[in-house]
């Protein structure tokens, strides 16, 4: 015998399964003196340095440096290579391990990227940011307890830390702790109002929890700080979509089919 559920039920299940179709981003950058703003700049950095390291091929740190570069300029195979080289020359140095590690998970190989950062870890066990960047790993391999253990020490370690609390909220709504999850949302986007995808995140929890009004206003800033992106502005249909503001929901989502996804980042996707 086929049961149905209520119609409160049916709706509510029905948003938690639209939670699936919005993939959140979680930005990084690596640690540079100097701060990138064009392509231009960082491939005139990558000269300067490599004319420094023409005339000192024994300086890890210089490689260090210009992986650096690359990350920044997504070029994470010369970052990996040049890491690497840092790491045969200094094994001591710990910012080759967490740079190594953050580009190989960004290569794709998650298991290598989580070891080299868990050799960052040991070294410095009170790093919030290095806490945090494995623990985004576990959930890109999807040991979701692991990366709530890394996140919540990252929190623990420095509860301003805005990323990590929107990482930990990301781990708690995929266990359907969508309350939970709201309040570290609220704190990411309190600690930096500048935060796009906390904003994204905090509207996406609020709607499955059937804040609608709540949810609408929240999007509505992150689409402020990024008028194009693509998954904000379908989440943002999908709320006006529920809200009966079927012809603006139309209207938007056929806008945002038009864009390009973001940059692949930092993401982890709320289930």
């Amino acid at each position: 015998m086929v049961t149905f559920k209520p119609l409160f039920c049916r709706i509510k299940y029905l948003r938690a399964v639209l939670i699936t179709l919005f993939i959140s981003m979680f930005m990084v950058g690596p640690v540079l003196a100097v701060e990138i703003t064009s392509q231009e700049q960082a491939e005139k950095l990558i000269g300067e340095i490599s004319k420094r390291i023409d005339g000192n091929r024994g300086d890890a740190a210089l490689f260090v440096q210009r992986g650096a570069v690359y990350f920044k300029l997504r070029d994470f195979d010369s970052a990996v290579e040049d890491y690497t080289r840092a790491i045969k020359i200094n094994d001591k140095l710990d910012q080759a391990w967490f740079g190594r590690g953050m580009a190989q998970a960004r290569l794709g190989y998650i298991d290598e990227g989580i070891a080299d950062l868990s050799v960052f870890i040991k070294r410095n066990p009170n790093s919030s940011l290095a806490y945090t960047k494995r623990g985004v790993r576990y959930l890109w391999k999807g040991d979701k307890e692991s990366a709530r253990k890394d996140l919540t020490r990252a929190v623990d370690l420095d509860p301003n830390n805005a990323e990590a609390h929107d990482d930990l909220g990301v781990v708690l709504a995929q266990a359907g702790k969508y309350r939970e999850a709201i309040a570290h949302f609220r704190l990411t986007v309190r600690l930096d109002p500048t935060y796009q995808k906390g904003h994204h995140n905090l509207a996406m929890a609020l709607y499955v929890v059937e804040k609608d009004e709540l949810a609408l206003a929240r999007v509505n800033i992150a689409q402020k700080l990024d008028p194009d992106a693509r998954n904000t502005l379908l989440l943002k249909s999908e709320i006006l979509n529920a809200m009966g503001r079927v012809a603006e929901a139309g209207k938007l989502k056929d806008e945002a089919m038009f864009l390009q996804e973001g940059n692949w980042s930092e993401r982890a996707p709320i289930e």
